[in-house]
């Protein structure tokens, strides 16, 4: 009877965080790298940003939107349309959107490693996290999502 309860609870979960992301889709939310990662002034080391605009998918796919100029994406030479398949070699497909957010979040200069999908290649790619910019862009729309 625990198993199958225990079951149904996995099953449940699951459904829930599919309706959290087609939500967060339906809405045009769009994972932004630059927003969130502020911290709180003046409490402990400044938090850093990848520097990229970011959007996943119902699938689970994250792809990058944009990356601004002279922040950590841009610098590695990010583009828009990359896939990033692994971030840290944590799949991206299993991480909901509050997991993507903490995973490319830390303190400014610490590296975040990233494997990424650019057409037919395969890029291991490390960042440096940066400061965010002071002007955080606009959310994307769902058909803006590659």
């Amino acid at each position: 009877m625990k198993e199958s309860a225990h079951a149904g609870h996995g099953e449940r979960e699951q459904r829930r965080r599919a309706n959290v992301r087609a939500r967060s889709l339906a809405a045009g939310f769009v994972f932004s790298s630059l927003f969130g990662s502020l911290g709180f002034l003046g409490c402990g080391p400044s938090r850093g940003t990848v520097g990229a605009l970011l959007g996943q998918r119902d699938d689970g796919r994250l792809f990058v939107r944009e990356t601004p100029k002279n922040l950590a994406a841009e610098r590695a030479g990010l583009k828009p349309g990359d896939e990033i398949l692994l971030i840290d070699g944590r799949d991206v497909r299993r991480l909901d959107p509050e997991a993507v957010h903490r995973a490319l979040s830390g303190e400014v200069r610490e590296p975040v490693k990233l494997t990424v999908l650019r057409g037919e290649r395969l890029l291991r790619v490390t960042l440096r996290r940066t400061e965010p910019p002071a002007k955080p862009p606009k959310p994307a729309t769902q058909s803006e999502i590659p």
